[in-house]
């Protein structure tokens, strides 16, 4: 890599060829960071999941397992879900206490205000600091394919599937097409 380096200056004694390339390179990384922060396809830390798309690529996942184990592609796999994705905001809590202490009695006070910390996204709306996401339990699958009612292929694929999505038994179906 150096004798490259030595290589390259040595053809380009001239400091301002090595000037012009300098700046030509900066400008590349740039345009690079510049574009690539254009519609990628991947969401940002601060976007929110949607559950529609966790039930999707749970549905496009577990159509993988059973193609791997069957070699079905055109099995049908439904994922129901227990409820939304929730979320954990981070708070800001202040606590006020006093005591006073009279020669009859004594008083305490306590009050306590919460609220949640919030930042500015890119397009300076604020919103509040999401410090934990928690997917939707998944409260079954349904999948029918080819020879889904051969025990034994239905067990492999079954065990596939709770081992995969971490369920039990109990919510899994399988079937074969008729």
């Amino acid at each position: 890599m150096i004798e490259k380096l030595k290589e390259i200056t040595e053809k380009y004694k001239n400091p301002k060829t090595l000037v012009i390339i300098g700046v030509v390179g900066i400008i590349f990384i740039a345009a690079a960071s510049f574009f690539s922060g254009e519609n990628t396809g991947v969401k940002s830390e601060n976007s929110v999941f949607d559950t529609e798309e966790y039930r999707k690529t749970l549905e496009k996942e577990v159509s993988g397992i059973v193609y791997g184990i069957t070699g079905d592609k055109r099995s049908t796999v439904v994922v129901t879900l227990q409820n939304g994705i929730r979320y954990s905001y981070a708070d800001d809590t202040k606590t006020d206490s006093d005591l006073t202490d009279t020669e009859k009695t004594k008083q305490s006070r306590k009050s306590s205000q919460s609220s949640h910390i919030t930042v500015k996204d890119s397009n300076g709306e604020e919103k509040a600091l999401v410090v934990t996401e928690n997917m939707p339990e998944i409260r079954g699958v349904a999948i029918i394919c080819e020879n889904g009612e051969q025990e034994y292929l239905a067990e492999k694929i079954k065990s596939a599937v709770i081992a995969a999505l971490d369920i039990t038994s109990k919510r899994v179906y399988i079937t074969g097409k008729n």
